[in-house]
């Protein structure tokens, strides 16, 4: 039963290290997409794919994570599409998420404050005040994040028919360094292998 309880857990360890860190090196080399680009529609934008910004819009966290103690671990902040319409005025017309740890709270916090400031007409060129690069790669939304996103836009004065129309699905996730995501895979590979090694051992003994 021991050997049995081994293996299961060291297979399973190997498929999920295998899984996150070949997903984290297929993104890392996939060209990446610019979504402030003036081509770059968000309603097509697709799980996975890879995605890179120099954030200089972003208003407050929809969703906060935090452990037993209380202790906030991470945030996903919103991240809004500005485009301009055709009376000339800049709108937010989609919305999603950005995942951001703890540790980079204080400069999330600056750019929101900064993007509000920008928003009332404080300073004219945006970003001019600093902004964030990002380079990562798109997860979908679970179904508690999308929800407290449609509270937030609830809560900023949209309607619902307009509300499913402007999320876009997603959280962008940040890249891991390429050594880490190679590191993770390889784990996963060597708890396979070692997975499969307990098996035929197993097998053999009975």
């Amino acid at each position: 039963m021991r050997s049995f309880r081994l293996t299961i857990s060291l297979l399973v360890i190997g498929l999920l290290l295998g899984f996150f860190g070949g997903r984290g090196l297929v993104a890392s080399v996939l060209p990446p997409k610019y979504i402030y680009a003036d081509d770059c529609d968000w309603t097509k934008l697709k799980g996975g794919q890879r995605v890179m910004a120099e954030l200089d819009f972003v208003l407050e966290p929809f969703e906060e994570t935090t452990e037993d103690g209380g202790k906030s671990v991470s945030c996903l902040y919103t991240v809004p599409d500005l485009r301009e319409g055709s009376d000339g005025l800049i709108y937010m017309t989609h919305f999603m998420g950005v995942q951001v740890g703890s540790k980079d709270y204080a400069a999330y916090d600056k750019l929101v404050d900064d993007s509000w400031a920008w928003w009332d007409m404080e300073y004219d060129q945006l970003g001019e005040r600093g902004t964030i690069s990002f380079d990562g790669y798109l997860r979908k939304m679970k179904t508690n994040e999308k929800q407290f996103l449609e509270e937030y836009l609830e809560d900023a004065g949209y309607k619902e028919d307009e509300i499913a129309e402007m999320i876009t699905p997603y959280v962008m996730v940040q890249n891991q360094k390429p050594i880490a995501n190679i590191l993770m895979f390889l784990g996963g590979v060597a708890a396979l292998i070692g997975g499969v090694v307990s098996a035929i051992f197993s097998f053999i003994k009975k």
